[in-house]
């Protein structure tokens, strides 16, 4: 029969096993090794800006100038939206952004190759500067 002391300091390292567990999931994610494909030096009208014109502005029409969404071709506007967290949460964690579309056989696909998308990432996760 178990008495209750070990009993006790059973819970408590379950208890802070469980913390830690839980602590592991808020962390950033570490960014691992990417193909040469995406820059180490990142900046917005070098590298950001284009993926948004091909991909959030004109291909979708979504971000453009005048658009009631955002226009990602401002900067501050961009910035502003990674501040938010909203960049954040569509675009990584949700993958909602750019929105998927469907090829001719009606399957979705990613509207972001690989390397933007890392690009992207990069960027936002080294404090998306201009």
């Amino acid at each position: 029969m178990l008495n209750n002391s070990y009993i006790s300091r059973m819970k408590k390292l379950l208890l802070i096993t469980l913390l830690f567990a839980a602590c592991e999931h808020d962390a950033p994610e570490v960014e691992k090794a990417e193909p040469s494909c995406v820059p180490t030096s990142i900046s917005y009208q070098k590298d950001i800006k284009p993926i948004i014109t091909t991909n959030c502005a004109i291909g979708s029409g979504c971000h453009g100038t005048g658009s009631p969404y955002g226009n990602f071709y401002n900067y501050d506007q961009l910035n502003a939206t990674c501040i938010s967290g909203e960049f954040n949460k569509r675009v990584f964690i949700q993958k909602t952004m750019p929105p998927v579309g469907l090829d001719s056989l009606g399957v979705d696909t990613l509207k972001l190759d690989s390397c933007d998308y890392l690009t992207l990432r990069r960027w936002y996760n080294n404090g998306h500067y201009n």
